[in-house]
C-alpha cells in the first residue's frame, strides 16, 4: 500500500468536504489505486495541526465538525494568545514536512488566498506535487504564474467547472495538437444558479443570499458578482490554450456598483438589496423579447470578454452550465461539456481527481 502524505490548506467549505471524502473513501481508494492518503497536517486562516505520521481519521472529523462551527483548526488557539502561539508561516508547515524527510508530500490549495504562489513554488522544489482549487496563483501576473502551467506534478481541475472535466479536456485537445480557436460558455455555476432563479421571478438580492447559503459562492460573493471568479477561469483557460493574456486582456461586466467594493461582505449582503430593481429591468426586458440574462465568458487569442447576455430562451445553452471549445477539428460543432458545476462536494471531488491522477502518473 502506498502511503501518501497530504498536507491541506484550508479547511473551510471545499478543504471539509475533500476531508470527508478522504476519509469515507479509504476503501475504495486502497482497492482501485492502491494508496492511502495520509493527510499530515490541515492549515486555517487561523492555525493548524500537524501529525508527522498522519492525523488520524477521528481528529480529521473532529476537524469538520469545528470548522462546521465556525472555530478554530487548533481547538486550543485562543484568539488572544501571545505571539509565540500564534500560528507560523504557510511555509512553517513546509519547513515541518522537510524537516521529517517526507517525500512524495501532496500539497492542497483550496483556499481564496491571494499570496499562495511563494508556497506553492516551494513545495515544487521541495520535490512535492501540487492540486489546486485556489485560482489566484494561476490567474496572477503571468510573470508569477507561468511556471504552474503545464508542470508535470500541478493539478487544478477544480479550478474551472467545480469538478467537471474542463481542464482534463483542454488538456486532452492540446496533447492531441487540436489548435484551439475560441472557448465560451458560462463559466459561474454560481452566477448560472442566480440567473435561472431570476427567471423564476426571484429577486437579485434572495438569490444571492440563497446562492451563498447553499454555498455556491466565493467566501466574498462579489469575487463572484464582480465577475472576477468568471474571469479568472477565462483566463487560467485562455492561458492553457497558448494565449498568455492578463487581466487588462479581458473586459468584465460587474453585477454590482463599484461604491459597494469598499463594504465588508455583511454590509455588502445587506446592501444588495440596491440592485433589485435595476436587475428586475434587465430581466423583464430580455424577457419581452424570448429571452434570458446569462453570465458568459468568451476568449479567443484576441483577447476575452465577461458579461451578462441575453440569449433566446428556447435555446438549448440557456439552461445548461456549459464551457464550449471551438477548436481545428470542432470548428463547425464545437465540443461541450456541461452539468453540474458549483458548489463543495463537486469542487472536493475534482481536487480528490487530481490527487488520484498524480499517485497514478508521478508516484
Amino acid at each position: 500500500m502506498k502511503r501518501v502524505p497530504v498536507i491541506l490548506y484550508g479547511a473551510g467549505g471545499v478543504g471539509s468536504a475533500l476531508l470527508r471524502q478522504i476519509v469515507h473513501g479509504r476503501d475504495q481508494t486502497a482497492s482501485r489505486n492502491n494508496c492511502h492518503f495520509s493527510v499530515v497536517a490541515v492549515t486555517d486562516s487561523k492555525t493548524w495541526q500537524w501529525a508527522v505520521n498522519g492525523l488520524s481519521d477521528e481528529q480529521l472529523l473532529d476537524i469538520v465538525a469545528a470548522k462546521g462551527q465556525n472555530k478554530a483548526v487548533d481547538p486550543q488557539w485562543r484568539e488572544a494568545a501571545p505571539a509565540e502561539m500564534q500560528r507560523p508561516s504557510e511555509h512553517g508547515v513546509l519547513d515541518a514536512a522537510s524537516e521529517a524527510e517526507l517525500e512524495n508530500v501532496l500539497v492542497i490549495d483550496v483556499t481564496a488566498a491571494d499570496s499562495m504562489e511563494s508556497v506553492l513554488k516551494r513545495s515544487l522544489n521541495l520535490g512535492y506535487s501540487v492540486v489546486l482549487a485556489n485560482k489566484k496563483p494561476l490567474a496572477s501576473p503571468w510573470e508569477r504564474a507561468s511556471g504552474f502551467f503545464h508542470h508535470p506534478r500541478v493539478r487544478h481541475e477544480s479550478t474551472v467547472g467545480g469538478g467537471q472535466p474542463i481542464i482534463a479536456t483542454l488538456r486532452y485537445l492540446l496533447d492531441t495538437h487540436d489548435l484551439i480557436y475560441q472557448i465560451e460558455g458560462q463559466m459561474s455555476g454560481t452566477l448560472g444558479y442566480i440567473c435561472q432563479r431570476l427567471d423564476a421571478g426571484v429577486a437579485f438580492s434572495t438569490a444571492v443570499r440563497e446562492a451563498k447559503a447553499n454555498g455556491y459562492t466565493e467566501p466574498d460573493p462579489r469575487d463572484d458578482l464582480g465577475g472576477m471568479d468568471a474571469m479568472r477561469k477565462l483566463l487560467i483557460l485562455g492561458r492553457m490554450a497558448g494565449w498568455p493574456f492578463e487581466e487588462n486582456n479581458i473586459t468584465v461586466e460587474s453585477l454590482y456598483a463599484p461604491p459597494m467594493a469598499s463594504l465588508s461582505v455583511s454590509e455588502f449582503m445587506d446592501a444588495v438589496a440596491q440592485l433589485d430593481e435595476p436587475m428586475q429591468a434587465r430581466v423583464a426586458a430580455a424577457k419581452a423579447n424570448e429571452q434570458v440574462l446569462r453570465y458568459v465568458a468568451e476568449v479567443n487569442e484576441q483577447g476575452g470578454a465577461v458579461g451578462l447576455k441575453a440569449i433566446p430562451a428556447a435555446s438549448a445553452l440557456a439552461n445548461l452550465k456549459y464551457i464550449s471549445f471551438r477548436t481545428e477539428r470542432y470548428d463547425d460543432e464545437p465540443l461541450l461539456i456541461g452539468g453540474k458545476g458549483a458548489g463543495v462536494e463537486m469542487t472536493a471531488a475534482g481536487v480528490m481527481g487530481d490527487m488520484l491522477t498524480l499517485v497514478r502518473e508521478v508516484y
